[in-house]
């Protein structure tokens, strides 16, 4: 089993992650604290559904760019688990700089430093 942990704005529904792949054995929604932030814990089985899969979901669900004057309105995390999903985190985040003309605003952080921050909702 391998962890896969995301947090955005406003913006999507823990249950396109139980839905949309086979492999994913549980899900826990929470919220960053003093933030209008939700987070997705997902613990999944890396055979059946790949981490990049699971990137790509995540950035189909929400906005990840900002714009002028929503800076702290629009937020989104990856908080990765080991260094393979960071370097597959970082590269996902540059492909998108070159798609969007907005700044990719994504923040790639380890899940370790950001454990206690959040409020878990199930």
């Amino acid at each position: 089993m391998e962890r896969a942990v995301f947090g955005a704005s406003d913006f999507f529904s823990h249950k396109a992650f139980i839905t949309v792949f086979r492999g994913i054995e549980y899900v826990q929604i929470g919220h960053l604290k003093e933030a209008n932030v939700d987070i997705v814990d997902i613990w999944f089985d890396p055979w059946k559904v790949s981490y990049k899969e699971l990137l790509e979901l995540f950035f189909d669900l929400h906005d990840p760019t900002t714009r002028v004057g929503q800076q702290l309105q629009n937020q989104s995390f990856i908080f990765f688990s080991n260094i393979n999903q960071l370097a597959e985190a970082k590269q996902k985040k540059n492909e998108l700089k070159h798609i969007v003309k907005d700044e990719v605003i994504t923040e790639i952080t380890p899940v370790w430093e950001q454990i206690n921050t959040w409020r878990r909702l199930n």
